[in-house]
């Protein structure tokens, strides 16, 4: 999704990103909205029939250049109008008219900023933020980033950038506005400046210069457990994915650990074809079934290569939750219905079941439209009702689910371990069998 041509479909994108979350250096939006499916696929034998002439919707659009005349001739603040906006909305109308909260327009500059995060690799100072009542935080800083290297830590407020107050950047804007506004001051090109006005707790603000730099976001992360459990987390599917992970399974399968736990909780999607690839790791066969349009159902096979986990015949607990949606419920459902030894444990998952398109616009916005939903490889539906795991077991932290700390997880202070009842029972049933109470009959 980093360079488009007019209709481009080289990856698939779908997932649904539902963080209030900025990436200075990328960017994570408030609601990444899903893409996906197949471009040539969409225009292929038969489309054409379909298109509409401008001749064909000019006594159509006869109501629409009425309204725009009004707006010209008699809106009293003429200064102020807009057309750029104006036609951007209209067409945002169009699209919302359709009731289907995944197909939309995204403006150039969100086009740009997915794009970029999308791609994996970006400039500037590697941050990720969040907003609470016109005040923005750090939620964390990327592992060897430019920003953990000038010393920035998790909860620092951002009181301002270069100078200009974060309250006066975002005032009146909506979570979305804003983490373009403040993602776009603090990026920047390798080598360029930026400064910070950083307050920690109660203390005065304080300033810290960071010299931007190319930031690397790994979407996949792994460690060896104890009993010889290797522990995957992959956040979402983005075009660095597949080697990310074939990356973290060659550092972790001459180990010979004896179970996986496959951690995909919180994980909003991204694109089709990693999600493929990543189940080609596991098996050959059925990822999932598009039903394109209504019309037909075409089977999406796994891509196979790379690490090659087949020849292991591991046991694996994959862990999903609310926040598991797209991407994530197809390599989910795939491996629960494809892949013996694969159980799935923690709650039942975001259910987004359709797949959209996406194409780059020549004012370099986009318009991502649905033009299909898929089904599991044994045809099992989940848009708007999700997977329920065969072991159901609800997130808590207490006492009794001492884990070790894993991905970007960090210990309480004092402590030296975390808490997290979903790895505690999959790391529970890999080392013994034992099984957690009431798990789930339904699929």
């Amino acid at each position: 999704m980093s360079r488009f041509m007019p209709f481009l479909r080289t990856h698939a994108l779908i997932g649904l990103i539902m963080m209030a979350i900025g990436f200075a250096g990328g960017w994570l939006s408030a609601k990444l909205l899903p893409v996906g499916g197949n471009v040539m696929a969409l225009l292929g034998p038969g489309m054409a029939a379909n298109e509409v002439t401008p001749s064909e919707l000019r006594d159509d659009f006869g109501i629409f250049w009425e309204a725009w005349n009004l707006v010209e001739n008699e809106f009293y603040q003429r200064g102020s109008v807009d057309r750029t906006k104006m036609i951007q909305g209209a067409i945002k109308g169009m699209l919302a008219s359709l009731d289907d909260p995944y197909t939309v327009y995204q403006e150039p500059d969100l086009t740009a900023l997915t794009n970029e995060y999308m791609r994996g690799t970006q400039e500037g100072i590697g941050i990720y933020m969040r907003f609470n009542e016109e005040r923005a935080f750090v939620d964390r800083p990327i592992k060897n980033s430019p920003a953990l290297k000038a010393g920035l830590a998790q909860d620092d407020e951002i009181v301002a950038v270069d100078g200009t107050p974060i309250r006066e950047l975002i005032a009146g804007l909506d979570v979305h506005k804003a983490n373009v506004e403040v993602a776009s001051r603090i990026r920047g090109p390798k080598g360029s400046q930026v400064v910070l006005t950083i307050r920690r707790g109660e203390a005065s603000p304080f300033d810290v210069a960071i010299m931007r730099d190319e930031i690397i976001i790994s979407s996949v992360s792994g460690q060896l457990l104890d009993n010889q459990l290797a522990y995957i987390k992959i956040t979402d599917f983005k075009s660095s994915t597949t080697e990310d992970f074939d990356t973290t399974m060659r550092e972790l399968l001459p180990a010979n650990p004896r179970g996986i736990v496959l951690d995909l909780r919180n994980n909003p999607g991204g694109f089709l074809t990693n999600a493929q690839e990543v189940l080609g790791r596991f098996y050959d066969g059925v990822a999932l079934y598009e039903d394109i349009r209504g019309e037909r159902l075409e089977e999406m096979r796994t891509i196979r290569g790379g690490s090659d986990v087949t020849s292991h015949e591991l046991p694996i607990i994959v862990l999903v939750n609310e926040g598991s949606a797209s991407a994530s419920e197809i390599v989910a459902g795939a491996l629960r219905d494809e892949r013996s030894a694969t159980f799935l444990l923690g709650e039942k998952t975001y259910g987004k079941g359709s797949v959209q398109n996406i194409h780059k616009l020549s004012d370099d916005g986009s318009a991502r439209i649905t033009f299909a939903h898929w089904i599991t490889p044994d045809k099992t539906e989940i848009d708007k009702i999700g997977i329920t795991p065969q072991y159901v077991v609800p997130y808590t932290e207490d006492a009794a689910s001492t884990v070790p700390c894993v991905a970007d997880r960090r210990p309480a202070e004092g402590q030296t371990t975390c808490a997290d009842s979903q790895l505690a029972w999959a790391l529970r049933m890999l080392s013994t069998g034992e099984t957690p109470p009431q798990a789930a009959a339904a699929k």
